[in-house]
């Protein structure tokens, strides 16, 4: 036996290599086999792993909010001052009104008894009451005076007009200020037109 392997030694290597080579071949695929079989296995349960729990839903972040950057503090020169509240008027007090001085009326003093001393009236009296200003409470007091007629009147002076306004009272200088003279001037010598020309319609 032994010779017989010394003889064929090389033919006994030849084939222990080849044995040794299919074994390792055999264990080599089997291997390959059941690590491709366990990762299906895997692969199926990852499969189902995913469908029992569903993915996760992307959580996008908010922006966050912009924050202004704050105003810069004005400096001292730029701050413009304050106007200066106008000052108050102050009306002065109202200056005291003066005083009204009672009016004191003046009264004529009382006519002088008697009737003036003037030339009398001569002829028929005349209406007075045409002369402007000679109403007929002044015509009733010429009339009781003596005084009558326009050429009376007309040929008056100044001492007659002096005289005649001692008695009349409250109508003291009615002569001279409504013109009895003149006016009777026109009357005396029925001169109407002149007379309406100067101091009006009659």
């Amino acid at each position: 036996m032994i010779s017989l392997i010394s003889e064929n030694w090389l033919l006994f290597l030849i084939a222990l290599l080849i044995g040794v080579a299919t074994a390792f071949w055999a264990w080599a695929m089997s291997g390959r086999e059941s690590l491709t079989d366990g990762f299906d296995a895997n692969d199926g349960l990852l499969e189902k792993a995913g469908d029992a729990v569903p993915p996760a839903p992307e959580t996008t972040q908010a922006p966050e909010p912009v924050v202004p950057a704050p105003a810069p503090a004005p400096t001292p020169a730029a701050v413009s001052p304050k106007p200066a509240a106008p000052a108050a008027k102050v009306t002065p007090p109202p200056a005291p009104r003066p005083r009204k001085r009672p009016v004191v009326e003046e009264t004529p003093p009382p006519p002088p008894s008697g009737t003036p001393n003037i030339p009398p009236a001569k002829g028929d009296p005349d209406n007075l009451r045409l002369i402007k200003g000679v109403g007929p409470k002044l015509n009733t007091l010429l009339n009781n005076l003596g005084v009558t007629r326009y050429d009376q009147i007309a040929a008056w002076k100044e001492a007659e007009i002096e005289e005649m306004d001692k008695y009349l009272e409250s109508f003291s200088g009615r002569i001279t200020r409504d013109a009895w003279i003149d006016q009777a001037k026109y009357l005396a010598k029925d001169d109407i037109a002149g007379f309406e020309k100067k101091y009006g319609k009659l």
